[in-house]
């Protein structure tokens, strides 16, 4: 079994090198939000991070302009966006 100082370390170490946002809500939802994510056993940020990740890959598969953003752009060889780039090449065939 691997200790809780083993997680802490490589959930820290997979946020290290990423872009910080912010956004603003309603005091009550992130009172509710910080619980819920309490009682899930994670983070805010790693919430909010999952849900916006899966939105957004619906929205690729779903919205042409999207879909030609990423397929435009220019990522780092086996980063999250060349990887789900090179996913959506692959189901269009490109």
């Amino acid at each position: 079994m691997k200790s809780a100082s083993f997680y802490y370390y490589h959930r820290i170490s997979a946020l290290q090198g990423l872009k910080r946002i912010n956004f603003n809500m309603a005091p009550e939802c992130h009172a509710l939000l910080k619980s819920v994510c309490a009682l899930k056993g994670v983070s805010v940020s790693e919430y909010v991070y999952k849900v916006i990740r899966e939105d957004f890959q619906l929205l690729v598969k779903s919205d042409n302009q999207v879909q030609q953003l990423l397929v435009n752009g220019e990522y780092p060889k086996g980063s999250k966006a060349y990887n789900l780039k090179e996913q959506i090449k692959k189901d269009l065939q490109l």
